[in-house]
């Protein structure tokens, strides 16, 4: 009777992470965790890290997005899309003297 209740409780366990799987997105943001409801349901983007994406990523995303406006999170997608706007313009060369401080104890 234990391993029948035990499978029951299992299965059901497994029926609510599909679920959830397919109707919410959890997503871990620069500010914590959300669960934002799916706007069309199914397995992609079931889990989602956006701490570091760009504007590229949120391309390749667009019902991710999609379900975060409709959730009122579209802040979230600016903030994470405007990280690596200025990167190139910024750019500290910091590589390149680490590389001629190499060079230089070499020579000596």
């Amino acid at each position: 009777m234990r391993r029948i209740i035990a499978s029951l409780l299992f299965m059901l366990i497994g029926a609510g992470g599909m679920y959830a799987a397919f109707e919410y997105h959890l997503i871990q943001s620069k500010e914590g965790w959300l669960v934002v409801p799916k706007s069309q349901a199914g397995l992609r983007d079931a889990y989602v890290d956006i701490r570091e994406w760009r504007a590229a990523n949120w391309k390749e995303h667009p019902r991710l997005a999609q379900s975060l406006i409709d959730d009122g999170k579209g802040n979230l997608i600016i903030q994470s899309a405007s990280n690596g706007l200025l990167d190139g313009v910024f750019q500290l060369p910091n590589k390149k003297r680490s590389a001629e401080k190499e060079e230089t104890s070499v020579k000596l």
